[in-house]
């Protein structure tokens, strides 16, 4: 088995710090959604990019972003590259797991809340993995 038990309780325990998160800003509407699943997805895209620069300072033939060439100017196609590779994967694993037959309120119901402290955690890990590599190159190998 490729993820085990721990690995989706912990995923799950997350989503339901963002559910309670996203639902306590008093939308009424079902647009409250929409923000836990776009920055789930952006974190998750951002663990990736992690994961692939790391793998890619050891392997510079590794591509970082699915090549798309649809428009003749590079700043479209890659725009579009980044979302294939790094958003909209997650967009659809995230739907699929979490808002598929509104599972999100079996999640709400069965993972307690931990105040946002798992969801603000998580965050604030997945930003600190891409940053602070950045940071260090700049100030030191520039």
């Amino acid at each position: 088995m490729f993820l085990s038990y721990t690995d989706m309780n912990i995923y799950y325990k997350i989503w339901a710090d963002a559910i309670k998160q996203a639902r306590a800003r008093k939308m009424l509407n079902e647009g409250w959604k929409l923000m836990p699943l776009v920055s789930m997805s952006v974190l998750m895209g951002l663990n990736l990019l992690a994961l692939f620069l790391l793998l890619h300072a050891f392997n510079r033939r590794l591509l970082l972003l699915f090549p798309v060439h649809i428009f003749e100017t590079t700043g479209y196609n890659t725009s579009i590259s980044v979302i294939l590779t790094y958003f909209l994967p997650f967009v659809i694993l995230n739907y699929l797991l979490v808002f598929t037959n509104n599972r999100y309120e079996v999640i709400a119901q069965n993972y307690r809340s931990k105040h946002s402290k798992l969801y603000r955690n998580y965050a604030l890990i997945s930003i600190a993995v891409i940053a602070i590599p950045v940071l260090l190159k700049v100030v030191f190998f520039s």
